[in-house]
């Protein structure tokens, strides 16, 4: 029986959990940004509270990220078992 390597040797799992990982980061980055502006407004908060709703969307796409990842990972354990 062939392994995982050898079938698929130009695929790189981890690459994808670290994309998805960095994405949550920048998501989580941002809002706190925009958490800051909130609470010390300098200028009116509606761009920092638009910003905090992309920021959340961002670390949403960096969870779908992961967890597509491990869905295909889950995928072709079962193929190969």
């Amino acid at each position: 029986m062939s392994t995982i390597n050898s079938a698929l040797p130009a695929i790189s799992l981890p690459t994808s959990l670290s994309s998805g990982l960095a994405t949550i980061s920048a998501g989580t980055q941002q809002m706190a940004q925009d958490a800051q502006q909130i609470a010390n407004p300098d200028q009116s908060a509606t761009n920092a509270l638009l910003d905090l709703g992309q920021a959340s969307l961002l670390s949403q796409a960096g969870a779908d990220v992961i967890r597509t990842s491990n869905d295909m990972l889950g995928s072709l354990f079962d193929a190969f078992a």
